[in-house]
């Protein structure tokens, strides 16, 4: 190294201890910023949980429908933790019956993270989804979310999916009824008793393609998926459930929250 050069490359023995430290109990021990976001952001369902508040859940049993292989236990630690770093503020119902869980503006601003997650995995991770990630119960929980109320007809539509192709460990949600009403969509694991005005027949790995947009309408109406009915309503469907949309850069499961 040249006379006067008083920079220095630390090696082997001569790294100095002052850049050794103890083994962090939480957090990544850095400045970084990504590192600091990460802590929040980056610990194991975080994400699942924000993007269910960003669709618009409130209460806890309805954040843990949109996560329902998360235990409730965990949820509760998860939406704690949001709290008190400041991204959640959780509001008791006046009658003081339960409380409710609302993004704050720095919740708010993780909007753009999640949109660019959502697109990276839409382009990227298509090749990733296996049977166990096929569940029919969060497919029309997602359905659910996605139905345009403002072109329901004025009665209610009652429509029964039948699945095949579901894994074992979910033959219980094999047959699930979607019940469409301007005032609101349900979803029923049993037969709700009303009259059925189509019935929706298909593998639930082409209705998850369909919803994700990997193939569209055209491609599997009345071929992979089958509508039995009446056929007026059932031109209307895809219109109903924005299935003739696909998700993409320019349609996305949430949009950015009023400022």
């Amino acid at each position: 190294m040249p006379d006067g050069d008083k920079s220095k490359i630390w090696t082997g023995s001569c790294y100095p201890k002052m850049f050794e430290f103890p083994a962090m109990k939480s957090g990544y021990g850095e400045f970084c910023p990504i590192a600091k976001a990460s802590e929040i952001f980056a610990t194991r369902w975080t994400p699942l949980v924000l993007r269910e508040l960003m669709l618009g859940a409130h209460s806890f049993n309805d954040i843990h429908r949109g996560v329902p292989l998360m235990s409730r236990t965990l949820l509760a630690a998860r939406l704690r933790q949001l709290e008190e770093n400041g991204i959640i503020v959780r509001r008791i119902h006046p009658d003081d019956s339960g409380c409710e869980y609302w993004l704050t503006p720095s919740g708010e601003a993780f909007h753009d993270v999640l949109r660019d997650l959502s697109r990276w995995g839409l382009a990227h991770a298509r090749d990733r989804l296996t049977a166990d990630d096929l569940n029919p119960g969060l497919l029309m929980w997602r359905m659910r979310k996605r139905v345009d109320i403002s072109a329901l007809p004025e009665r209610r539509v009652v429509i029964r999916f039948e699945f095949s192709g579901v894994p074992r460990s979910r033959t219980a949600l094999r047959i699930i009824w979607l019940i469409l009403e301007r005032t609101g969509v349900d979803i029923c694991f049993k037969d709700p008793g009303y009259t059925v005005d189509l019935t929706v027949r298909s593998d639930v790995a082409i209705l998850v393609r369909l919803y994700l947009g990997h193939v569209n309408w055209q491609e599997v109406a009345g071929k992979a998926l089958s509508i039995e009915g009446d056929r007026q309503m059932a031109r209307q469907l895809p219109i109903w459930l924005q299935l003739h949309r696909q998700l993409g850069r320019d349609y996305l499961p949430f949009g950015r929250p009023a400022a």
